[in-house]
């Protein structure tokens, strides 16, 4: 239930700092930073220099979704 929301606030705010990122999910941000590690495991997200943004094959995956 996380997941799609996750790639969708990360694909809108590329590059943004997780703690923005966790307030705007409206969630802890070291609970939304466990779960970025588990998208990005998976090859959907990578981390910048500040913030994250997402892969080729997690925008695939979000277009997928709907």
């Amino acid at each position: 239930p996380w997941t799609r929301p996750t790639l969708r606030l990360i694909a809108d705010h590329p590059g943004t700092v997780s703690t923005e990122l966790a307030a705007a999910a409206n969630r802890p941000r070291p609970e939304f930073k466990v779960d970025v590690r588990k998208l990005k495991a998976l090859g959907l997200t990578e981390s910048l220099e500040v913030g994250y943004r997402l892969t080729r094959l997690g925008r695939a995956v979000l277009k997928a979704s709907g």
